[in-house]
């Protein structure tokens, strides 16, 4: 497995993960519309996720640039 190769599966595996931490902001912001008594438990779950979504793009960002060079 040559070295872009694995940057290539790095950056898979994180889009993929974002997908997931999005979705996830997705159906709370939906629940949140469904159920307004429970607002707050759902706006910390979507501050939650975005935490992570922001944590993560920078990686993705920076691993995107290391591959870029390589080829």
């Amino acid at each position: 497995m040559t070295e872009a190769e694995r940057f290539d599966l790095k950056i898979k595996h994180f889009t993929k993960v974002e997908a997931e931490y999005r979705a996830e902001i997705k159906r709370a912001q939906a629940d949140m519309r469904v159920d307004p008594t429970r607002k707050k438990r759902y706006e910390r779950t979507v501050a939650k996720y975005q935490r992570k979504v922001e944590r993560l793009l920078p990686k993705i960002r920076r691993l995107r640039e290391i591959r870029h060079r390589l080829r």
